[in-house]
């Protein structure tokens, strides 16, 4: 009986650990409809137009006035890695969508870090999430009179519940 139970107990082991085995891949991240490690091709389906994504250097491609998340994006800069696919991934929203977005990542993904750089010319305001998937990074920047709301993903090399 006592063997019974073992070889069951190790049956449901090793189901589980398949499970997880066949389930590992790339992690959905970002924003959506796109992934951590996604190919070029892969991407380029994602924005709809092939002519929308300019290659500005062999790992940087950059695209201009398109929609992430249902929103107006003025660049979106991803970095695309031939073996591992998309690795970054940058977007410059108008002044005026700031609010929205900072709110949506509060309301996602909770309380940021966050700090205010003053200078002379120009000031920013940085706020840091870290999801566990992700690393987001939002810089809102005062300079010379004109004003930028950035953000950029990565994929996170440390987990918050492991610290």
């Amino acid at each position: 009986m006592k063997v019974l139970h073992q070889l069951q107990t190790l049956l449901i082991t090793a189901v589980l650990g398949l499970l997880l085995f066949c389930s590992a891949g790339r992690v959905d991240a970002c924003i959506e409809g796109l992934a951590w490690g996604m190919p070029l091709e892969q991407l380029t389906s994602h924005l709809g137009d092939r002519k929308q994504l300019k290659q500005e250097s062999s790992r940087r491609y950059v695209a201009r006035d398109v929609l992430l998340d249902r929103l107006p994006v003025s660049q979106a800069t991803f970095e695309v890695d031939p073996k591992q696919g998309l690795t970054n991934l940058a977007y410059e929203f108008a002044i005026d969508d700031m609010t929205e977005v900072l709110a949506g990542l509060r309301a996602r993904h909770g309380q940021p870090l966050s700090t205010n750089l003053e200078h002379t010319s120009h000031n920013q305001q940085i706020w840091v999430w870290n999801t566990g998937d992700d690393l987001i990074t939002a810089v809102k920047e005062d300079a010379a009179e004109q004003q930028n709301f950035l953000i950029s993903y990565r994929p996170s090399r440390l987990r918050p519940e492991s610290l």
